[in-house]
């Protein structure tokens, strides 16, 4: 382990005020880390200045003996951060790890929370963790070493309608995914999924409704996602696990996110492909998706692939072109940026629909790309009552908005580059989910809204995979009247398949693939796996015993 002149690692801990992170700041100073929370010290939403005469978090280490020093920055200031890093480097030569822990909460869901609510949330938790990144990782590389410790949730990757927060965890999960394989030399990223007693959880239950008896019941409930929350530990159980992520005997893994509870501790995999069939050469692009969709839809279902144990499909790729589907014309809007996409995706709901027209191309207008966010919500909103009273009941709308793609280096600065903006982005998308669920209130007829989302770049991925943890709580968070479908596309010139994925969609008479991540390669398509725990080591903590780091390599090769 490094050390500054004092003998002391340099550790940066935000959101150390309290909770998690204030746990976890004094484990490490106990282990005689410098350690410097960064906390503005406000309220869960993030509205109002927190006063009081209690002892900071660095005061009660330094009192304890340790090396502490505050700072009221907050982690949505990049400027901020880049300045705290830089006078840490100055001043004690390094920096040797960050735990990124800030984080507020506020009423957001599918179907509701305010823009700005939205907004908010995505800053703090999205931003927030990008700008602290930026901020330490080209310090790290030049030293040669370094540890980041992220924090993302179960609502990140567990089916669960919390909105901003869910979008946001799902894609500080999928930066830790993509940054671990691309860190520079010497340096580990990862992430914890953390379930602990706080003031956010306790908010958060509060506005849900649940009741004490239902959150504590076995099963738990729908508003703590099927978790029970009967012997929700303290913040002090994570810290262990904290401190180990952070340098001290960590274990030769980076990349993961880690669920922990402080007396377990489940690796969380990334989606993983399950179905996967070649468009490229086929005789009909559409007749090949036609064949597939019922294996997607049931392996969607079980999360898991039937192949492996019998022939499939020998004739697949020979199949001539589908006839018109005999099925209701569902009247469909294509909200898009890109007219070369929209129109192979409007020409193949045609082929399909025998030339009704059911397919509507609506430019997405200035409000919807660009930089910065301008009355998404409400402009989203007001395009599909223009189209709606323009073309009769709308049946779908598919959303299909490019992603700005830097140039491409595979490289660790890269990636964080081309995350740049994706609030806003999400944002977006999200403007465009609430406008379907508000029509399909306003108007008591299901709609299904199907969502490609560009994902050729490391910031696209991430962007794809926040869409479709949003989606997965449509069908529930709607009464039945939404059903989302996540698409997205890796291959940005890949029309003919990306246009026979979204037909078919469109016109299948069940909406089991609702949630799915579906996705768009060179030359095919499929379905990946939603994230699941792929391991699980259960220890009765806080401390970790000596065998921990041994067995969690072996559950990450």
């Amino acid at each position: 382990m490094s050390a500054d002149a004092t003998g002391r690692r340099v550790v940066v801990v935000t959101g150390g005020g309290g909770g998690i992170g204030a746990a976890i700041a004094m484990e490490l100073g106990r282990r005689g880390d410098h350690v410097v929370t960064v906390d503005p010290l406000v309220s869960v939403d993030g509205t109002e200045q927190l006063g009081g005469s209690e002892p900071t978090t660095a005061e009660r280490i330094v009192a304890a003996g340790g090396s502490a020093q505050t700072s009221a920055a907050s982690v949505t200031d990049p400027e901020a951060m880049t300045l705290l890093a830089d006078e840490l480097v100055q001043t004690h030569g390094r920096i040797d790890a960050v735990v990124n822990v800030a984080g507020i909460t506020r009423p957001t869901g599918f179907a509701k929370g305010a823009e700005h609510d939205w907004s908010a949330v995505l800053s703090v938790h999205l931003d927030g963790y990008r700008n602290l990144l930026e901020a330490v990782l080209g310090h790290m590389a030049a030293a040669g070493r370094g540890h980041v410790v992220g924090v993302t949730s179960g609502s990140g990757w567990r089916a669960a309608d919390a909105g901003a927060y869910s979008c946001a965890k799902r894609a500080v999960a999928s930066l830790t995914w993509q940054l671990g394989r691309a860190t520079p030399p010497g340096v580990a990223v990862n992430a914890i999924s953390p379930i602990a007693m706080t003031r956010m959880v306790a908010a958060a239950l509060g506005r849900s409704g649940a009741s004490a008896a239902a959150a504590a019941a076995p099963g738990g409930s729908s508003a703590t996602g099927g978790l029970s929350l009967g012997s929700m530990p303290e913040p002090e159980h994570l810290a262990p696990l904290g401190a180990s992520l952070a340098g001290h005997g960590a274990a030769a893994v980076t990349g993961r996110v880690l669920f922990t509870c402080g007396s377990e501790v489940a690796v969380v995999d990334p989606p993983r492909l399950l179905e996967v069939v070649r468009t490229a050469g086929a005789a009909s692009v559409g007749a090949v998706v036609d064949a597939f969709v019922e294996t997607l839809a049931t392996a969607q279902a079980s999360q898991s692939t039937g192949g492996g144990a019998n022939p499939r499909f020998a004739g697949l790729f020979d199949l001539a072109g589908s006839a018109p589907h005999d099925r209701p014309m569902p009247r469909t809007v294509i909200v898009t940026d890109r007219p070369d996409l929209g129109a192979a995706i409007a020409g193949a709901l045609d082929d399909a629909l025998a030339g009704s027209g059911a397919a509507i191309v609506v430019p997405a207008g200035s409000d919807h790309h660009g930089s910065g966010p301008t009355a998404l919500f409400g402009a989203a909103r007001d395009a599909l009552a223009a189209a709606a009273g323009a073309h009769g009941p709308l049946d779908s709308v598919v959303v299909a908005l490019a992603t700005p793609a830097p140039a491409r280096t595979g490289t660790w600065d890269e990636v964080l580059s081309s995350h740049a903006g994706l609030s806003d982005w999400l944002l977006r998308d999200a403007a465009w989910a609430r406008a379907a669920a508000e029509h399909a209130a306003d108007t008591g007829h299901p709609l299904r809204l199907v969502t490609v989302t560009d994902a050729a770049t490391a910031g696209g991925r991430s962007r794809a995979q926040a869409v479709a943890q949003l989606a997965r709580a449509s069908v529930r968070a709607t009464r039945e009247l939404v059903a989302a479908f996540p698409v997205a596309l890796e291959a940005p010139g890949e029309h003919a398949g990306t246009g026979a994925l979204v037909r078919s969609i469109v016109t299948r008479p069940t909406v089991d693939l609702a949630g799915a991540e579906l996705v768009v390669g060179d030359g095919w398509l499929g379905l990946r796996s939603h994230p699941r725990p792929a391991g699980s080591i259960v220890y009765g903590g806080p401390d970790l015993p000596d065998w921990f780091n041994e067995v969690l390599e072996e559950q990450c090769r």
